[in-house]
């Protein structure tokens, strides 16, 4: 399933406020589930597949997020992400999600309404 966009965060303010674009080649390993987080990412381009419990659950878009579940309660990635396509993504660490949830209240939405809809994505597979 490939989640639509709604609204995208602006990558402007993304590296404004001290990003940096990271390259990750097609079939790259971008995160792994079970590894202690350190950030999630901004999809700047490309595309990227969650998989968790070695399922395919969703392809990100760019102008997508994930990891964002770890920034919240610090626990361990819940999934890995691939590559699908060659991407450039920003790494957004702690101090960088508190800016822009400081400085761009759409963002703490928008990470939100990716939480709710990879949730109800996933009761719908439990569901099956």
């Amino acid at each position: 399933m490939t989640i639509s966009r709604e609204r995208a965060i602006d990558f402007s303010i993304v590296l404004r406020l001290g990003g940096v674009v990271k390259r990750f080649p097609a079939g790259t390993e971008i995160m792994r589930e079970g590894e202690p987080r350190t950030h999630m990412y901004y999809l700047h381009l490309g595309k990227a597949v969650v998989i968790a419990k070695g399922r395919e659950v969703e392809e990100v878009e760019a102008g997508g997020i994930f990891g964002e579940m770890a920034m919240i309660d610090h626990g361990p990635r819940a999934a890995s992400v691939i590559a699908k396509t060659d991407c450039e993504a920003v790494p957004i660490d702690e101090r960088l999600f508190l800016l822009l949830v400081h400085q761009t209240p759409f963002f703490s939405i928008d990470v939100m309404r990716t939480l709710v809809r990879r949730l109800r994505r996933m009761n719908e597979l439990l569901a099956h």
